[in-house]
C-alpha cells in the first residue's frame, strides 16, 4: 500500500494532468455515445407509425385473416373492428391516441388513407406514431357497429354490453399490449391482435327416432321454435356484460380474461303476456323426415326469419350456466297450434363452444341429448348474420 502511494506522489504532474484528461475524455465519449443512442431510438419511434396485425383465432367463426380482411375491406364486407387504446408516460395517461381524441376509432383492411398507398389494415386519414418510454394498451372488438361500451371500462378492463335478440353477431375482442421503453421492442412489428371468440353457439336438430336407435317413416313439418323461461327457475339470459383484460395479482394483464356477468333474464310467459326469445318461424313448415329410410334433421332456421337465416341454424348466446327451467318449444304442422314444451338440461354454455341439441321423436316419446364441440369445427362463415 504505501509503495503505491509513494509512486503516485512521485509522478510527474505533467503525467498526472494527462492520465486524469484522458479518462475524463472517455467517459465524456462514452455518455455522448449512450445520449446519441438514445436520442436516434427516440427519433426512429417518432418516425415509425402504429400498424396492427389482426388475426382471428381457429376458434372463431371468421376462421382466417383472408376471410376477415374480405368482411372488413370497405369494398367487401364493410364491418370495422373497435380500438379503444391509450398510454402512460411516468405516471401519465393519455387515452384514445389513433387520431380520434373523442372516441374509438374504426380498424378496417385497405382504409382510405393517405398512408403513401400502404396495404394493410388502416384506423384513420392519418398513420399515427409511437411515443418513446410509453405503455399502450390496445383494446379491439368485432364487429365494431353492434357493441354498446360501458363507462365501467379502464386501461386494464374493457367492459361492453352486448344484446343477442337485438344482435346475432361472431363477437370477438382481443386486448395487446406494447411498451416501447423495452429493450427488445421493435417498432416496424404490428401490433397483434388475436381476436377472441366471446359467446357460445347453440343448435337444435330434430329427427324421428327411438329410444333403441332405429328410425321410423313420419311425415311432419317444424313450423315454428322458441325458447322460453319457465317460472321453477332462473332460466336463461340473453343480454350480458362482457369484461375482458383482467389485471393479475402480480401487476401483469390478461389479454384472453374473458367473464360474463348476466344481466337480462327474460320473464316467463304468462296467458296474457308471452315472452319468447330466439324466435323463427316457417308458414310453409320446414321438414324433418325424407320419404326414404333415413330420418334427415332439420336445423332451427329457415329463409322465414331474418335474424338467423345466415347463421346455418347457430343461435349465439351470452356464455352462462342455465338450470332446467329453460324450456324449447315448438310447433309441428300434425299439431297445429299446439305448443310443445321440452326443458333442456342443466348446461354450461362456454365462449368458444359449440352445442348441438338432438331432439328425437320417439313413437311414445320426445328426448334431447346434447353434444358439445370445439367452434373450430365449423366452416368459415364470414357473413354471420344479416
Amino acid at each position: 500500500m504505501r509503495l503505491y502511494l509513494t509512486n503516485r506522489i512521485c509522478m510527474s504532474p505533467f503525467k498526472y494532468i494527462f492520465t486524469y484528461s484522458l479518462r475524463n475524455l472517455f467517459l465524456c465519449l462514452i455518455g455522448i455515445f449512450v445520449i446519441s443512442c438514445v436520442d436516434k431510438t427516440d427519433e426512429l419511434l417518432s418516425n415509425t407509425s402504429i400498424r396492427f396485425g389482426v388475426m382471428p383465432l381457429t376458434r372463431t367463426m371468421v376462421e382466417n385473416d383472408n376471410d376477415l380482411k374480405m368482411v372488413c375491406h370497405p369494398e367487401g364486407g364493410g364491418k370495422e373492428i373497435g380500438i379503444w387504446s391509450m398510454y402512460e408516460i411516468g405516471g401519465h395517461k393519455v387515452s384514445n391516441v389513433l387520431g380520434n381524441p373523442n372516441g374509438d376509432v374504426s380498424l378496417q383492411y385497405l382504409g382510405q388513407t393517405d398512408w403513401e398507398n400502404y396495404e394493410g389494415w388502416t384506423y384513420g386519414e392519418y398513420a399515427e406514431f409511437w411515443k418513446p418510454n410509453a405503455k399502450y394498451t390496445f383494446n379491439a372488438y368485432f364487429p365494431k357497429d353492434v357493441v354498446d361500451r360501458t363507462n365501467l371500462s379502464n386501461d386494464s378492463t374493457f367492459v361492453i354490453e352486448y344484446n343477442t335478440e337485438s344482435y346475432q353477431e361472431d363477437l370477438m375482442t382481443a386486448y395487446a399490449f406494447a411498451n416501447t421503453g423495452l429493450s427488445g421492442f421493435n417498432a416496424a412489428t404490428p401490433v397483434p391482435l388475436n381476436l377472441l371468440h366471446t359467446l357460445a353457439a347453440v343448435k337444435f336438430q330434430f329427427l324421428f327416432k327411438n329410444p333403441d336407435g332405429s328410425t321410423y317413416q313420419a311425415s311432419d313439418r317444424l313450423m315454428a321454435c322458441w325458447l322460453e323461461n319457465s317460472i321453477s327457475g332462473t332460466g336463461m339470459a340473453v343480454t350480458g356484460i362482457l369484461a375482458f383484460g383482467k389485471a393479475m395479482t402480480d401487476g401483469t394483464l390478461n389479454g384472453e380474461y374473458i367473464q360474463w356477468y348476466n344481466e337480462d333474464y327474460p320473464e316467463p310467459s304468462t296467458s296474457s303476456f308471452l315472452r319468447r326469445f330466439y324466435v323463427w318461424e316457417d308458414e310453409n313448415g320446414v321438414a324433418f323426415n325424407s320419404t326414404t329410410s333415413t330420418a334427415l334433421p332439420a336445423t332451427s332456421h329457415s329463409t322465414g326469419s331474418g335474424l338467423y337465416a345466415s347463421n346455418e341454424g347457430w343461435i349465439m348466446i351470452i356464455p352462462q350456466q342455465i338450470d332446467s327451467s329453460v324450456q324449447l318449444c315448438f310447433r309441428m304442422a300434425t299439431t297445429g297450434d299446439m305448443i310443445h314444451r321440452v326443458n333442456l338440461p342443466t348446461t354450461l354454455f362456454e365462449a368458444g363452444k359449440r352445442h348441438t341439441y338432438q331432439v328425437y321423436f320417439g313413437q311414445s316419446n320426445v328426448k334431447v341429448t346434447l353434444k358439445i364441440a370445439e367452434w373450430n369445427e365449423l366452416k368459415s362463415s364470414y357473413d354471420i348474420a344479416l
